[in-house]
């Protein structure tokens, strides 16, 4: 078996648990190179944590009740006791049952996992197909991810995938681990006696429950670190920016300031209170503060436009929901638009924090996605569009509530219909301008303008969909009740553009933005919108019935 640095670790029983303080702040702060960037020692082990544990409630990150990064430290500590905790949870009933796990447990051990004979066949079964150039299904795809985070896991006990040590001069080479340093590769790195010692020294103090010693060697290793290859090795303020925003949780604090808001104004509509009104629109105002805080950090810590995956769009599209609704109450001064906008960016906040499938790790851009101009305009136009739907439909519920609930309050139903028009309008001219932007770019990528590609022409779909709308409006062919169910139907073209294409059909050019799973959100979420609609039509035929005229007796012969 390969010698690991951390011998002595293997000895101990287990490593004490006490609460992450601020003797943790340099350890968090060494820089880690993994997935194609170099990011803090507590990202790595954030994102680690949340593929260990799977979805985390409400953005609460801990395992078995550590904080991240003393998690990671503990496990290198005692690599022996957390073999045999149960902290990997794997909730997918197909990945349980494609490699033969209890359907009535979802939480396991690393040991459990890796000693489990239909967990290894399914793996094997998987790489079988890809030796075949054959693409993985949603569950195979299940099978490699979860294979995937015991290998980094079993790495993070050895130290294998704990790549701290940079290259001294070439910012492109790979980092040596921590395990390298007590392996054959030890005699190609420069101080690693010295290396070695300060890791041990960091364990050892952990393991002793000393703090003040954690801190002392974690701040000694990240400065001998960055002292070993300062052209390399990520700037202090850049590390601790990052950090920063991990523990900031910006997104966290702008759904509760929404949710809060949302109350308040929703309260102030039966009570008429301005005082309820204006604290309403203020913290609305402050949960959008902090939602721009968070964006900004995030493209500062990425270098690139905050709307590259699922996670990103989602969060960017409740912000632009959030800021076309405050332009239109600068307009029209009404609360509705606040009141919509802050209830939808609740949802859309935590969702991005707890579903599996969006994943909010920072990972670098594939190169297509890089230094392109016209793809940045073209995706922020076109999910600047998605938010003004998302902001429709809002308006579009709450019209359809008054018309079944509230039949009698006429001018607000006409009111309404207004806001949903003009909310259709700014979407529709958005996606119109972000499709065509979508065509530049491709011909500046793939040497054509347009190409039936499946995302290419469900944008078009959705686009043509809505001016249909806007157009039977316009020609009076639809009354206010049409636009307000067809602002919902054109939602469902744009749940398939947006996710659809990605993560059911997963098939085009556009690749990169693949992924699996969210089939049961998604899915629940369509089949709510089908009931209301077809509740709404079924209501609508038997109110005409009701009004319309009797018809007119024959005459006598």
């Amino acid at each position: 078996m390969k010698r690991t640095l951390l011998t002595l670790s293997l000895l101990a029983p287990s490593a004490p648990v006490w609460a992450a303080g601020p003797e943790l702040q340099p350890l968090r702060e060494i820089a880690v190179q993994d997935g194609g960037r170099v990011k803090p020692l507590d990202s790595f082990a954030r994102e680690l944590a949340k593929r260990v544990q799977g979805a985390r409630a409400f953005g609460f990150e801990s395992v078995a009740g550590l904080e991240p990064a003393e998690w990671l430290l503990a496990t290198l500590a005692a690599p022996e006791r957390w073999k045999e905790e149960p902290v990997v949870r794997v909730t997918h009933a197909g990945l349980r049952q494609a490699a033969g796990l209890p359907s009535d447990k979802d939480r396991y051990s690393f040991q459990e996992l890796a000693d489990h004979k239909g967990l290894q066949d399914a793996v094997a079964r998987v790489r079988e197909k890809l030796g075949r150039n054959e693409d993985p299904d949603p569950v195979e795809r299940e099978v490699l991810d979860l294979y995937d985070t015991l290998v980094i896991y079993q790495g993070v006990m050895s130290g294998e995938s704990l790549h701290v040590v940079p290259h001294p001069d070439d910012p492109k080479a790979a980092w040596s681990s921590i395990a390298d340093l007590a392996g054959p590769q030890a005699a190609a790195i420069p101080q690693a006696q010295r290396l070695r010692a300060l890791v041990t020294a960091l364990v050892v103090a952990y393991r002793d429950g000393d703090r003040a010693g954690v801190g002392t060697a974690a701040s000694a290793l990240g400065r001998r670190l960055a002292e070993l290859a300062p052209a390399v090795y990520p700037a202090e303020k850049d590390l601790a920016l990052e950090v920063h925003y991990n523990h900031a949780k910006p997104y966290r604090a702008a759904w509760l300031l929404y949710l809060l808001g949302f109350l308040a104004l929703l309260a102030s509509f039966p009570l008429a209170s301005r005082h309820l009104s204006w604290a309403g629109l203020a913290l609305v105002g402050a949960g959008f503060l902090s939602h721009a805080y968070g964006m900004v950090l995030r493209m500062v810590i990425s270098g690139r436009p905050p709307v590259t995956n699922m996670y990103e769009s989602v969060v960017w599209v409740a912000f632009g929901a959030v800021l076309f609704s405050l332009v239109f109450e600068g307009i029209y001064r009404v609360r509705i638009f606040a009141a919509c906008s802050s209830a939808l960016a609740v949802v859309c906040l935590i969702l991005a924090d707890n579903v599996p499938i969006l994943d909010s790790s920072i990972s670098p851009l594939v190169p297509v996605l890089r230094d392109n101009m016209w793809l940045t305009i073209h995706v922020l136009t076109i999910t600047l569009g998605y938010a003004a739907f998302t902001l429709a439909m809002g308006i579009g519920h709450l019209n359809l509530g008054l018309y079944f609930f509230r039949p009698g309050e006429v001018a607000l139903f006409k009111s309404l219909s207004l806001f949903l028009y003009r909310a259709l309008q700014v979407g529709t001219l958005f996606l119109a301008v972000g499709t065509l932007l979508g065509g530049v770019w491709a011909s500046y990528s793939w040497g054509r303008f347009w190409g039936w590609d499946p995302k290419e022409t469900w944008a078009l779909i959705a686009t043509l969909g809505y001016l249909a709308i806007l157009h039977a409006r316009f020609t009076g062919w639809i009354k206010d009740f049409g636009m307000a169910v067809g602002s919902l139907l054109g939602y469902l073209l744009v749940l398939m553009a947006w996710y659809g294409v990605n993560f059911v059909l997963g098939t085009g050019l556009h690749s990169y933005g693949f992924g699996s799973g969210g089939y049961r959100y998604v899915g629940g979420f369509v089949a709510f919108e089908v009931l209301v609609i077809v509740s709404a039509l079924l209501r609508h035929r038997s109110e005409q019935s009701k009004h319309a005229p009797a018809p007119t007796p024959a005459p006598a012969h």
